[in-house]
């Protein structure tokens, strides 16, 4: 993860796209340029070079000795004048990656290096007032600059996908999300409503810790993301741990019925946003975007379709930590313990197991897979609030009702469909009755196969296999 991390830089087209809009601005008017440089050149550097040419129809040739076409570098096939020209845009450090800085310097192939003065006037005047019709001088005139090498699948199926990606990677979340309430409903049968605030728990976590890091060590987005996740970790378990030990625990050692676990779990949501509120604030907490990379896949005419970097980072994570609590349930002692007593809990302690340390341990797990969901949901979109998780926990709890609640595969199936039906919802009706066409979705379900998808597996599958008792 780490050398993935460290390997993708940030595809600068702030940059980029001034330079490009300078350029109709220091050249003669009325031409028009085809630019040979690709939008991903020199990410991270203060100084970007493009490379064009001027396009044949917009001046009349002439040869070099009459003072039009300075430079004498050959591009065959272009037709006159096929020379290629370059213009050098110099930018002040930022201090941070994705911090937008000011343009400090000019200098063309075709006259040198632009005055301050000039330079002035052209940023003020030109580039910050002209804007994007700058953009009708050049052969492309895409917002993205020049196009990615990528095929052209059609502007409505590079839609369509690029609402299925978005999809899998929310539904991701919601599948990492769901595994929690597998863990607790197989293990006691039982609904905690409290893994949303858990989540939230471990996002505000994440927040702090990549603040600490970057303002301790700098923009080192390897050690961001690793101490955001540490960071979720520890407080998501460790609410997972408290909630079990204060609330849970005795409620299930004095024989509380289920009504009782609802309850509870509605006062610990109240109780920990209540906490957060006045512990911390009760304005969002915000993080400066950290990590812009994107992979361009394909295209549809000028839009393209990518696949951001932390959507990459969700779905990876969810994966592996599915793959982990697979192996955890299916082959050590704590998984076979817990199956015990997911089928016979008076079987189980006959046996000698130990039931509430099978039960503590159940709840640090379901809480450590909150917090690392919280994590991502941090990075990905840089805002939460005291009240973030409620909705996303009603929405995981949906996830795994969905798919068939104590399946690992429905809470991925159900995790996976939720997201495409919120991101296609979106893209193709927009936000309204968005979360309404969700409940929706689940009410039918419910009605018409009140089990789930899936069912109720007792294969090796399941985690929740048939119960005794």
């Amino acid at each position: 993860m780490p050398l993935l991390l460290a390997g993708c830089e940030k595809q600068d087209l702030y940059k980029f796209n001034v330079c490009r809009l300078a350029l109709p601005g220091v050249e003669n008017a009325g031409l028009r340029f085809h630019l040979l440089t690709r939008p991903d050149i020199d990410a991270n550097a203060d100084r970007i070079t493009l490379i064009y040419q001027i396009l044949p129809d917009s001046v009349p040739y002439r040869s070099d000795d009459e003072g039009v076409l300075s430079d004498n570098v050959p591009i065959s096939g272009e037709g006159p004048p096929a020379f290629a020209h370059r213009i050098t845009c110099q930018f002040a450090r930022a201090q941070t990656p994705g911090a937008r800085v000011p343009l400090t310097g000019i200098e063309t192939s075709r006259f040198g290096v632009l005055p301050a003065s000039q330079l002035a006037l052209l940023d003020r005047f030109w580039i910050n007032r002209v804007g994007r019709t700058a953009l009708n001088s050049f052969d492309d005139q895409s917002r993205s600059a020049t196009l990615p090498d990528v095929p052209d699948i059609g502007a409505k199926a590079a839609f369509g996908l690029q609402l299925l990606l978005a999809g899998v990677s929310r539904g991701a979340v919601y599948a990492l999300l769901a595994l929690p309430f597998i863990l607790i409903y197989g293990l006691i049968g039982r609904i905690n409503l409290a893994f949303g605030e858990m989540l939230m728990v471990g996002g505000v976590a994440a927040m702090v810790a990549s603040q600490a890091v970057i303002g301790g060590i700098g923009w080192h987005i390897t050690l961001i993301v690793i101490s955001a996740l540490l960071a979720a970790i520890i407080y998501g378990a460790g609410l997972g741990r408290l909630s079990w030990q204060w609330v849970f625990g005795p409620l299930g050692r004095a024989n509380t019925g289920g009504q009782g676990m609802i309850v509870a779990s509605l006062g610990c949501v109240l109780a920990i946003q209540e906490f957060v509120r006045l512990a911390y604030s009760a304005r969002n907490f915000n993080l400066p975007p950290i990590w812009q990379f994107t992979l361009p896949l394909v295209r549809g005419g000028h839009f393209i379709v990518n696949i951001d970097g932390f959507d990459i980072l969700a779905v990876t994570l969810a994966v592996i930590m599915a793959m982990i609590l697979h192996r955890l349930m299916h082959q050590t002692a704590f998984g076979r313990a817990w199956h015990a007593i997911s089928q016979d809990r008076f079987a189980a302690a006959l046996c000698g197991v130990r039931l509430h340390h099978i039960e503590g341990l159940t709840f640090t797990l379901a809480g450590l897979l909150c917090g690392i969901a919280g994590a991502i949901l941090a990075l990905r979109y840089g805002v939460i609030n005291f009240h973030s998780g409620t909705m996303f926990g009603f929405k995981a709890l949906t996830a795994a009702i969905l798919g068939g609640i104590g399946i690992v595969r429905g809470a991925w199936l159900g995790g996976i469909l939720l997201g495409l039906l919120e991101s296609l919802w979106t893209g193709y009706f927009g936000d309204p009755y968005r979360d309404a066409a969700v409940f929706v979705l689940l009410a039918a379900v419910l009605i018409l196969k009140p089990q789930g998808l899936l069912g109720i597996n007792n294969s090796h599958d399941s985690l929740a296999t048939g119960r005794a008792g």
